[in-house]
């Protein structure tokens, strides 16, 4: 006879999510904030290096996240999940090309491009060999080659570039003279060790850091988060579970999963808890994972968070809830912070927000001008 599955609340969950994506404790460093999470959505620069500042226990500026970037290369940009840029572990590279290397690029998806597949084919490989002698390139060096491109081919969507990065060849490396620039893999990163695990195995990896980290969670909601097709989810799900990898739990009668392992940490009673309010910024992982919002917004205030053409506002975070979003600007004399409540905020809150504010400032290593609450 099976053993009855686990009724736990929404509160439950709330905690167990930011607990493990380390919006309670933290991590020690971002190495280990973007490896649990896998990867943080990096469209936005700032946005990314916030991400990371929310989850890790020392101090952490927007100049160290720039410098393990560019200097350290620690940390390294690639595009992932959903088609999106993110910020990974630089070591996890070759994990990463074996997650991705399955998806097919615009050129492969596009029915009006198959018959000129061959000619671009060859086209990725001969701006691969160039880009592995000039070790550094952006879309001026390829209008300057002399090769055969059209402006598609340079799309600032990543075009031939996202190609060159699905491939293992190259990753971004910020930019020279305002234009972004991709660096080769063997110029960039010239100790790493380039031995790419199975895809499946790579794929049942990602899927068991998804469920470990974000979970309780749904296949609905992995495939969601993956921007993967609806069977390649399924399918991954379906394995963990045939493995015995993921147990069901019952959120308030509705079925999710999560590992075998973790089930006693979600569990636990969350009473006596100390909620951390937190200034998650615009497309933090937390905003991304799950198909279904109204467990960390309420409906009434969803299309002030999930914007038109894609844009997600950053919230304030009150019990695994947010009750506010929140934008900064930097102005001459510092940073301005301005928070938009949904409701009444509650003392807790105010005093939260005001502390998180000032780090904010700290971070970016500028004063905190002012605070406007709206």
């Amino acid at each position: 006879m099976s053993p009855p599955v686990p009724t736990v609340s929404w509160e439950q969950v709330r905690w167990y999510r930011m607990e493990c994506s380390g919006l309670t404790e933290g991590y020690a460093n971002a190495a280990e904030v973007v490896s649990a999470l896998f990867g943080v959505q990096a469209q936005i620069h700032p946005a990314a290096g916030l991400a990371i500042w929310n989850r890790v226990h020392s101090a952490y500026s927007f100049a160290r996240y720039e410098r393990e970037l560019q200097q350290k290369r620690t940390l390294i940009k690639l595009w992932g999940q959903r088609g999106t840029l993110h910020a990974f572990g630089s070591a996890e590279w070759p994990l990463i090309y074996s997650v991705f290397s399955e998806n097919k690029s615009w050129w492969h998806r596009n029915a009006e491009a198959s018959a000129q597949l061959d000619d671009y084919e060859q086209l990725v490989e001969a701006v691969a060999g160039l880009l592995q002698k000039q070790k550094i390139m952006g879309r001026s060096h390829l209008r300057a080659s002399g090769l055969p491109f059209t402006e598609e081919h340079l799309s600032g969507w990543g075009g031939i570039f996202a190609d060159l990065v699905k491939r293992g060849y190259a990753c971004h490396a910020g930019k020279e003279e305002g234009e972004g620039v991709f660096a080769h893999r063997e110029h960039w990163l010239p100790n790493l060790a380039w031995q790419p695990p199975d895809r499946e195995e790579a794929n049942l990896e990602v899927a068991r850091r998804y469920f470990r980290t974000y979970g309780p969670s749904t296949p609905q909601d992995f495939t969601y988060w993956r921007g993967a097709r609806a069977g390649s989810g399924r399918q991954r799900f379906a394995e963990l579970l045939s493995r015995g990898e993921l147990a069901e739990v019952s959120v308030e009668g509705m079925p999710m999963w999560l590992p075998v392992g973790k089930l006693d940490q979600l569990c636990r009673p969350v009473k006596g808890r100390r909620w951390p309010v937190k200034l998650l910024y615009r497309f933090d992982p937390f905003l991304l994972a799950h198909r279904e919002k109204r467990w960390v917004v309420d409906d009434a205030h969803y299309s002030q968070v999930w914007r038109p053409a894609g844009h997600i506002e950053g919230i304030v975070l009150e019990r695994g809830r947010g009750v506010a979003t929140w934008r900064y600007d930097r102005v001459t004399s510092g940073l301005v912070i301005t928070i938009t409540p949904f409701a009444r905020l509650t003392s807790p809150a105010h005093h939260g927000i005001e502390r998180q504010s000032a780090r904010v400032a700290t971070f970016f290593a500028l004063p905190l001008q002012d605070l406007r609450i709206a």
